[in-house]
């Protein structure tokens, strides 16, 4: 019996939806320069030769993550506080141990390649995050509608985006070091209360 298209389709976007999920967790747990294609591949129960039909390298399939990165940041904005929001991504950033869904921070796994220097592959160079001016484009916009709204004190808003994301940047560092352990995740609301 063939399979229809209709149904290769489906099948192909669900083994690449567990090729992804498998490759985030292996990325949260050993980091990605630890974790090789044939890892992912290992533990998502396929050939390494198939997981190229979905991936020709790593950092494609590291980059397919900007899908749940847009996701993720998209909803953060829909949060109508821009304290709350700029909080709740503090929150999801600094993850140190997985709750019982089980999430894993696209975000933070995204990032911390960086922040480490864990990818150079110079045809990707241009989608670092730290060098795309991500304060400038996601934060500054919140902490501006913030003084507006009376939820942060006057101010530069990318003044604040700048202080906010580099220690968010230096906080992730350390809370990926600790992980497991009984450190605490950082407390956001000190860092907040700065620009109250």
């Amino acid at each position: 019996m063939s399979i229809t298209e209709e149904n290769r389709l489906e099948l192909e976007k669900k083994r690449r939806e567990q090729i992804l999920a498998v490759a985030l967790g292996l990325f949260y747990k050993n980091g990605y320069k630890n974790t090789s294609m044939a890892d992912i591949a290992k533990t998502a129960g396929i050939s390494k030769g198939l997981i190229y039909h979905y991936f020709k390298s790593k950092a494609e399939l590291l980059f397919s993550y900007q899908d749940k990165l847009d996701e993720c940041l998209e909803e953060i904005n829909t949060i109508s506080s821009a304290r709350k929001a700029i909080y709740e991504f503090g929150c999801r950033f600094l993850l140190n141990e997985l709750d019982e869904t089980g999430y894993i921070p696209p975000l933070q796994v995204y990032v911390i390649v960086f922040v480490k220097g864990e990818m150079d592959d110079p045809e990707y160079q241009d989608r670092n995050p730290l060098y795309q001016d991500f304060r400038q484009k996601f934060f500054e916009p919140l902490f501006r509608k913030g003084i507006e709204n009376g939820e942060f004190k006057p101010g530069d808003p990318e003044n604040y985006a700048d202080i906010y994301w580099h220690y968010l940047l230096g906080s992730v560092l350390e809370v990926t070091e600790t992980r497991g352990s009984t450190e605490k995740t950082p407390d956001l609301n000190k860092i907040l209360d700065l620009f109250i």
